[in-house]
């Protein structure tokens, strides 16, 4: 019984530890075998143990890796793999018995995971066992990674900009500088972390500076330019950025980037330069005045005054120019520039707009005061200029425009400035002129004759007039001179005056020289071939005509196509023309003589024409204007100076032509002085060549 007894507790005792082991292998299963941490055990070099999780980790079943098919070191990277080594061989020690090391690991797909391996170790039937757990920390490793890029990608952002990055606290006081802060500024970035961005400004822009720093402490960001004095003293000139620095949400100061333009602006300066204003005097341009007055204009108050342009042209430029070369020339338009700028205020612009073209823009002047100021320009400009070892005087011709107000253009008030200029131009009745509609009527008339005068000869409305010279010793007729008309349909006749000065400005003078040349030897050879006694025919060139370099060729081809003789045409050209290239009149007036073509200088005494012009040029004829031999009548000097002038030409082997003789008192006196020949009403008024009576002249 008592053995019945016994033998029931050690039943019941067995089925309780073996009730206990069922239940610690499934407290095993769920809380080890299932767990969501990878674990494993390694006994030797191989698993004995390894959980789903670590299977899953690592993509291999449980049989590849409890069998010694996969053993930890086919799992390691080859790079990390002497840390796995080393643990495994090295014998069991207390003092490293627990171990944490992060390596990588090849999945059965060859992926590499970076796992962080728990480790302890055991000694256990004299072997080492390892056991523990293996996290997966591959997408901690991939954000570190990144992490760590970004850094060092903002860190070469910083070190390595060539612009000024900075930041800046609460203050203004620099916080951080790169290099490049040392570069723009100077200063070493010790120097600057020293500093607030104050001292570094010039004065003028610390507002301006402030006032963004603030913005940027606000929350907004902005862009602004400043200019900086470097430690040596030498301005920049800064492209600035600010905006917010944040920390835990709140603003603690401002960051800051800073370029350097200031060659950017030297090189926008010099192209403005280039642009606006004209590069010998540094004054502005049509462009840039025009812009300005178009400013004017906008913003002109109608109750006070409306802004006025003059125009000026300086006279004779081309003469001074040519005769003492374009250095001086360019001397003498800085100084006519810097005279002009000291006659007027700081809120008038004087530009430069061509050659010697010159205008003012005066915005708050009343009329009164615009004449005023139109008159001290004229007698600044009129003072000596000495440059080079030369001294000049010049005047100039000055045309006044006012605007008529807001609907004024730009375009019109120049224009009618520049008509006003080239009435006191022509007329040198006044220093100035002020336009009126009375001279728009004038370029009215002129738009018309330059656009008619186009097709003038060939609808053959050009005509020519002769006007008898004689010999003032035999009364006998030695020459006729031609004389050009223009016989308009609805303009009627049109007086030389009117159209030749529009035809030179135009270059119709060419055609218009051809044709008129052709038709008086044609008429001179038409006379000779009727059988009158040969006369000169005189015919007058313009200096655009002389200038042609197939000039010489035109007249040997018409006297060839006329048949007249070279000896029979005289040219005449005033004095004006002498102002031209000498050299070229040189070799064009001696292949002329040498042509056989005989020469005259027209309306002596009126122009520029020295001695020197006269032992230069070999002339035939001098003809006296008619305004010395008008006062030979009223006893002026007209008699003193033609008498000089008709001993002075004899003496230089020329003959002289007394121009404008209109009675037997001025005829007398000329006789009376050896003048060879005379021309003028009392003789004969121009006429056509049909109603001249040849025989009657021929008979006196």
């Amino acid at each position: 019984m008592k053995n019945d007894k016994n033998n029931l507790k050690t039943s019941v005792i067995n089925n309780l530890s073996l009730s206990h082991d069922l239940l610690y292998e499934e407290l095993f299963d769920g809380m080890i075998h299932q767990a969501p941490v990878s674990m494993y055990i390694v006994t030797g070099r191989t698993y004995s143990y390894v959980n789903k999780h670590f299977c899953e980790l690592v993509g291999y079943s449980e049989e590849d890796l409890l069998s010694g098919r996969i053993n930890p070191e086919n799992l390691i990277h080859p790079e990390d793999l002497a840390v796995i080594q080393t643990r495994m061989l090295t014998e069991y020690a207390a003092q490293d018995a627990y171990a944490r090391y992060r390596v990588r690991a090849y999945r059965s797909d060859g992926q590499v995971r970076h796992v962080e391996i728990h480790s302890t170790k055991k000694k256990w039937q004299g072997k080492n066992v390892l056991f523990g757990t293996v996290i997966d920390i591959t997408a901690e490793v991939t954000a570190n990674l990144q992490l760590m890029e970004n850094e060092e990608r903002l860190n070469s952002l910083f070190a390595y900009n060539p612009d000024a990055i900075f930041t800046f606290d609460i203050e203004g006081k620099f916080k951080t500088a790169n290099p490049g802060c040392e570069t723009l500024s100077g200063y070493s970035i010790e120097e600057i972390l020293q500093l607030t961005f104050a001292p570094l400004l010039v004065l003028e822009d610390l507002p301006i500076a402030h006032l963004h720093f603030t913005d940027a402490l606000n929350g907004i960001t902005s862009t602004y330019d400043v200019t900086i004095i470097r430690k040596d003293g030498e301005k920049r000139n800064l492209l600035v950025t600010n905006f917010p620095m944040k920390a835990g949400g709140n603003i603690i100061g401002a960051y800051g980037i800073a370029k350097d333009i200031t060659d950017e602006i030297s090189y926008k300066k010099l192209m403005e330069g280039l642009v606006f204003f004209d590069p010998l005097t540094r004054l502005p341009n049509r462009k840039l005045f025009e812009d300005r007055l178009k400013t004017a204009i906008q913003t002109a108050d109608r109750e006070k005054h409306q802004p006025a342009v003059l125009s000026l042209n300086l006279d004779r430029f081309k003469f001074i120019n040519d005769s003492f070369g374009h250095e001086f020339g360019d001397a003498f338009l800085k100084d006519i520039a810097q005279r002009l700028l000291d006659s007027v205020s700081e809120s008038d612009t004087v530009g430069r707009f061509a050659g010697d073209e010159f205008a003012v823009l005066l915005p708050n002047l009343d009329q009164e005061q615009v004449y005023r100021l139109a008159e001290e320009l004229h007698e600044a400009l009129a003072k000596p200029f000495e440059a080079l070892g030369h001294s000049v005087s010049i005047s100039a011709s000055v045309g006044i425009a006012f605007s008529i107000g807001p609907d004024e253009t730009v375009d019109a008030l120049i224009k009618k400035a520049d008509a006003a200029m080239y009435y006191t131009k022509k007329y040198k009745t006044n220093q100035y002129t002020v336009y009126s509609e009375e001279l728009d009527q004038q370029s009215a008339d002129r738009l018309v004759i330059e656009r008619e005068l186009k097709s003038a000869i060939t609808k053959q409305e050009m005509v020519l007039y002769y006007q008898p010279i004689t010999d003032l010793k035999s009364g006998q007729l030695s020459a006729m001179e031609a004389l050009i008309r223009w016989n308009h349909p609805e303009l009627g006749l049109v007086p030389p005056d009117r159209f030749i000065p529009v035809s030179e400005e135009t270059g119709q003078i060419v055609s218009i020289g051809r044709w008129v040349l052709h038709t008086a030897c044609a008429q001179n050879k038409a006379w000779q071939d009727q059988g009158y006694p040969p006369i000169k025919i005189c015919v007058n060139i313009s200096t655009i005509q002389l200038q042609q370099l197939n000039f010489v060729q035109t007249v040997k081809a018409i006297l060839e196509e006329t048949g007249l003789s070279a000896k029979w045409l005289e040219l005449e050209v005033t004095e004006s023309i002498l102002l031209v290239d000498t050299e070229l009149l040189k070799c064009s007036l001696q292949s002329l003589k040498e042509l056989g073509v005989s020469m005259s200088i027209d309306d002596f005494g009126t122009g520029y024409t020295s001695l020197s012009y006269l032992r230069q040029f070999s002339f035939d004829r001098v003809k006296i204007d008619r305004s010395f031999v008008e006062d030979i009548s009223t006893d002026l000097n007209g008699k003193a100076i033609t008498a000089s002038i008709i001993s002075l030409a004899h003496q230089l082997n020329m003959t002289v032509v007394a121009e404008g003789i209109e009675d037997i008192a001025q005829l007398t006196f000329l006789q009376s002085q050896q003048c060879d020949e005379g021309q003028g009403y009392y003789f004969g008024r121009p006429l056509p060549a049909e109603l001249h009576d040849l025989n009657m002249r021929f008979k006196k």
